[in-house]
């Protein structure tokens, strides 16, 4: 059902039983009265979309947001009008509609500029910054990042300062400046680190530790995905843990460091095959044979080869087998253990050779 209301010659549409049955007593207050009262209702619409977004129901945010939005223009509203802009915009950013973020922020933007709204204007810049790298115009992005930045500091506001070094610092490293993202992201470390922001930190610590990795500087990679292990190995999820010991895995191994790989692989072992990642278990061992190859320690080797074996064996990968099984039966010859190469084939058609 839906309640048609006149206010100083524009329709408002407000769907609802309860607010159909008010109606003639709405029709029957003086102007100003119907005025506070729609404000309040869009008010009502505004917090019920905020609520919703929140609890994850985004199409039922849009609608309230919508609803919301269509009032507050009717009373020129301009500063909750611009808020439910910006709303709607990062519910768009969310859904990966990032014509429409584009568009909503910079009709939010247009009016929180007019009004002088620094907090709305901040946030629109960020999703304008967001919404732009995403669809690949990465100068724009910069630009209103920047300004984002800029004003995030003249506000004094830390927690909208360290979002916007972490956006920026996604922009370079999205045009492969990852030394100038680098230097962002340690700048939002610190700030993070003086604010005592647990989730800021760890994610900074994160996004360090890929940094440095992408740069091919082992040292700082592992300094900083060992604090981030080290913070809150307990709390990340775990496929994030298996890209951590990874990669340092990959840092330890560039600096000769095999002993510390090796403890990094064998913890991402026991983490994948929690997950039940058949290919990242099958990896894990390959990398574990190569390390106890290069510390000529064949036995341990030739057992991880042969786990890889097993792996490939299971998931009846024939590309992978036949690479296992070539790097199987490399390892046997090096141990002298003939037998053990041939009981596999057995399990293996000729195709597999």
């Amino acid at each position: 059902m839906v309640l048609d209301i006149t206010l100083s010659g524009h329709k408002i549409l407000i769907s609802s039983q309860d607010e159909l049955n008010q109606n003639e007593e709405i029709e029957q207050l003086p102007a100003i009265a119907q005025q506070k009262h729609l404000s309040a209702k869009a008010n009502r619409w505004l917090k019920r979309g905020l609520n919703q977004r929140r609890e994850g129901d985004s199409t039922a945010a849009l609608a309230s947001f919508q609803q919301a939005l269509q009032v507050f223009r009717t009373l020129s509203q301009a500063e909750s009008e611009a808020k439910v802009l910006v709303s709607i915009a990062h519910l768009h950013y969310s859904f990966a509609n990032y014509s429409c973020a584009i568009e909503y922020a910079h009709q939010g933007l247009l009016i929180a500029g007019r009004i002088a709204h620094t907090a709305l204007i901040d946030q629109a810049l960020s999703c304008l910054g967001n919404s732009y790298r995403h669809v690949g115009n990465l100068e724009k992005a910069q630009a209103l990042m920047a300004q984002s930045l800029d004003l995030a500091q003249k506000m004094g506001n830390r927690e909208a300062e360290m979002r916007a070094l972490s956006n920026l610092a996604l922009i370079y490293r999205a045009q492969g400046a990852s030394e100038k993202a680098v230097s962002l992201y340690e700048q939002g470390l610190c700030l993070a680190e003086q604010q005592n922001d647990a989730t800021a930190i760890e994610q900074l610590l994160r996004n360090l530790g890929n940094a440095y990795h992408a740069l091919g500087n082992p040292h700082k990679t592992i300094e900083y995905y060992d604090r981030l292990l080290k913070r809150s190995r307990d709390r990340m999820e775990l496929p994030i843990v298996s890209r951590v010991l990874r990669n340092l895995n990959s840092a330890c191994y560039a600096l000769g460091d095999y002993p510390r790989a090796i403890f990094y692989l064998q913890e991402r072992l026991q983490v994948v095959q929690l997950l039940e990642d058949r290919r990242g278990e099958a990896q894990t061992l390959e990398s574990l044979a190569v390390i106890y190859d290069a510390l000529d320690d064949t036995a341990k080797a030739l057992q991880a080869h042969e786990e890889r074996l097993k792996v490939a064996i299971d998931l009846q990968d024939r590309q992978l087998q036949r690479q296992a099984l070539l790097s199987f039966k490399i390892a046997c010859m090096a141990e002298g253990d003939f037998e053990r190469f041939q009981r596999y084939l057995d399990y293996l058609t000729e195709s597999t050779f």
